[in-house]
């Protein structure tokens, strides 16, 4: 398997996690039982999940944890960041 392999299956693996789990915390919101904590679901953002966890804030119905400024602004900087991370990579590394 080569890196290219391995990141992509990791990507699809770490976006799965991450919609279930936004979805099953959406779910929990409002009952008694024991919701994820918000540095979890940003931790999987960080970790490759923002893809999933936009489509799960944003696309799928009903909306999760878009009117909360204490985690929209520490998810957009994560998302800022891969982007940069990203830019800089293909700027730079790529390059022939």
């Amino acid at each position: 398997m080569t890196l290219f392999e391995g990141v992509i299956i990791w990507l699809l693996a770490i976006n799965i996690v991450t919609v279930v789990t936004y979805r099953y915390d959406k779910n929990m919101a409002g009952s008694s039982r024991k919701r994820v904590p918000e540095r979890r679901l940003l931790l999987l953002a960080l970790i490759g999940g923002s893809p999933a966890a936009y489509i799960a804030m944003y696309l799928m119905s009903p909306r999760h944890k878009t009117r909360k400024l204490r985690f929209l602004l520490p998810f957009w900087g994560i998302v800022l960041g891969q982007m940069a991370f990203i830019w800089f990579y293909w700027q730079f590394w790529q390059r022939p």
